[in-house]
């Protein structure tokens, strides 16, 4: 009887962890993103009251960067605007002398990588006989792509002398370039950094 009762046990075990999830490999592509945010702890940022953001986007791939404003483009800027008008700032045109000015780029970066792979172990990572012979080598490429924003201190530049990167911050993940993501995304991005609250 309890020979039964172990196998019954141990057949209930099996047949429900082999219907789990996977968890990393079948991620959603909202739920495969990360949100990384990081902030001048300097600042005070209830001593702004103002805002402008750029009117387009900057496209960095590798060294390379262009301004581009697409429809993807467009609805980033305007949920970035909502999301600073929500925390109590008020937007105005660059021209009016705003507080802090934002700005965001779209950045994919490419690598060329080169691996080895022995034909043998037998060999030492060498094909041909008796030690002769060549390393396996063989080139790929790899990609990485991320939303990046960032808040710059226009209020005190002319005391400063510089513009200062007060806050910034990063999205990554699959599905960065899904247009329905975008207001999930960047409500994210606010929503981790309280401290840029002034209402």
């Amino acid at each position: 009887m309890l020979r039964k009762a172990s196998f019954l046990i141990i057949s209930a075990t099996i047949w429900l962890t082999s219907c789990t999830k996977d968890p990393i490999n079948n991620l959603s592509d909202s739920e495969s993103q990360v949100f990384s945010t990081n902030h001048d702890k300097s600042v005070d940022f209830k001593t702004f009251k103002t805002f402008s953001i750029s009117d387009s986007v900057t496209v960095v791939q590798n060294d390379r960067s262009v301004k581009a404003l697409t429809s993807l483009d467009k609805d980033l800027l305007t949920r970035i605007i909502t999301n600073m008008q929500q925390l109590g700032y008020t937007y105005v045109a660059a021209n009016k002398k705003p507080d802090v000015g934002l700005s965001a780029a779209r950045v994919t970066n490419t690598y060329l990588n080169v691996g080895s792979t022995p034909y043998s172990s037998y060999w030492g990572g060498y094909y041909g006989g008796y030690g002769y012979g060549y390393p396996s080598y063989y080139t790929y490429e790899t990609s990485e792509s991320f939303w990046s924003v960032s808040m710059l201190d226009l209020k005190n530049a002319d005391a400063t002398k510089q513009l200062n990167v007060i806050w910034d911050a990063q999205i990554r993940g699959n599905g960065i370039g899904n247009s329905n993501y975008i207001d999930g995304m960047v409500d994210s991005l606010f929503g981790q950094s309280g401290y840029l609250k002034i209402n």
